[in-house]
């Protein structure tokens, strides 16, 4: 406790005849004091955050740029090094021939993967350090937003022995929302539910849906932590109200993510059980109805059509759904057509040429929009599939970025 004391004489001609007193109660005046340099610690932290950030991109950038030349010029060396047979009994930095080419390929893959995995961090710090304005609101994608905190969270969080489980729908319509606050309101959402946890089988859950009564896009952290303290329930998102004084607990948390929320005309509600968790449901409004668009990858390599599936599923607003040839393209799409068709055109049974052909010539399918993937730029078919209009065509391995433009705006009703 803080207090502050005021002595004062008492005057009785001709002298002093008493002394008075004052005590003022400062404990609320310097809580709110520690709080507001607390905030203030949090934006300069932001700012340190921003700057190790921006001079962290450039060595990276150079990493990613060298990993991918290295691993093409690797494999040009390889035909020339085999017949070098003074190569076979030496080793080269401590290591055989044979050891170099059977390992040097995953090798500059993990190198790859690792730089882009610090990539990743680097671009979530400049998201969390950025100065975001509410009002300044354009088409967001909640589950990129979820991705994002989560990611933030991971490095927070990793000593947990707590687990985080993602439960996303897949056919959300965007929300007009600022993509800096609704992070925040997730990453706040996700730390309060780990700091609920004080026992070793712990979980938290963040689920996405929507929400038909309210037209809105719903976020859902549950716990199975300790639950809200009843005396504070009620007043749980006023500023500084927490039940984790003792644990360093500030109370700003959930007042600053009630504030992000309704500065979205949003809603926020919880439900909670002493001693068995609590439920947070954030409800985000869209202008849009919510109509899936439907994408259908057809590909019969079985890892290629995963990879396509779960790219598509995360970065897009679209429900995806894959099949391994045309035959089974065919049946599908006679039956219930989708908005845009992904197509690689050497499968077994029925290839993409003909899927291509069918689609033409079929009432109803002609006005199909398609996007052919290929390994082979140079083959016949190709040159046949843009003979009868299918324009749009990508090289394996695809450019992501390129591609997900391209499919948005298929969707959209704009061809790039």
């Amino acid at each position: 406790d803080y207090l502050q004391y005021t002595l004062y004489p008492i005057h009785r001609e001709p002298s002093t005849w008493a002394v008075g007193g004052l005590c003022r109660d400062l404990s609320e005046q310097k809580r709110i004091e520690k709080q507001l340099f607390q905030a203030q610690k949090m934006d300069a932290l932001g700012t340190l955050t921003a700057g190790a950030a921006h001079e962290l991109n450039n060595p990276i950038n150079l990493m990613l740029f060298n990993l991918p030349l290295f691993g093409r010029i690797w494999q040009d060396l390889m035909p020339i090094l085999k017949p070098i047979d003074s190569l076979k009994n030496n080793k080269i930095g401590g290591l055989s021939l044979e050891f170099i080419q059977q390992n040097m390929p995953r090798l500059i893959s993990d190198m790859e993967l690792a730089a882009n995995r610090v990539a990743q961090i680097v671009n979530g710090l400049k998201q969390f350090s950025r100065k975001s304005n509410p009002a300044e609101k354009h088409a967001v994608q909640v589950n990129h937003a979820v991705d994002n905190a989560t990611r933030l969270a991971s490095a927070t969080l990793s000593q947990s022995k707590t687990e985080l489980m993602l439960n996303l729908s897949s056919d959300l319509p965007l929300v007009h929302a600022n993509l800096q606050n609704v992070e925040q309101i997730i990453l706040n959402l996700i730390i309060n539910a780990f700091q609920a946890i004080t026992h070793e089988k712990g979980w938290v859950r963040i689920s996405t849906g929507w929400c038909a009564a309210e037209q809105g896009v719903i976020i859902q952290v549950s716990d199975n932590g300790r639950g809200i303290n009843p005396k504070v329930a009620e007043r749980i998102f006023d500023p500084f109200v927490t039940d984790r004084q003792k644990e360093g607990g500030t109370g700003l948390g959930l007042s600053v993510t009630y504030s992000l929320v309704k500065a979205h005309q949003g809603d926020i509600t919880f439900e909670t059980r002493p001693g068995h968790g609590t439920i947070f449901t954030v409800t985000l409004p869209t202008r849009e109805k919510h109509k899936s668009r439907r994408v259908m990858v057809v590909d019969d390599d079985t890892a290629f059509r995963a990879f396509l599936i779960q790219m598509l599923s995360r970065k897009s607003n679209c429900v995806v759904e894959g099949f391994a040839n045309g035959a089974e393209a065919l049946i599908r799409l006679g039956s219930d057509p989708p908005d845009l068709l992904v197509l690689d055109m050497f499968m077994p049974e029925i290839d993409g040429l003909r899927v291509c052909r069918a689609i033409q010539n079929e009432l109803g399918l002609e006005m199909m929009k398609v996007i052919i993937v290929t390994g082979f730029p140079d083959h016949p078919n190709i040159r046949a599939a843009k003979k009868l209009g299918f324009e749009q065509i990508f090289n394996k391995p695809l450019n992501k970025d390129k591609f997900l433009k391209v499919i948005e705006k298929s969707l959209d009703g704009k061809l790039a």
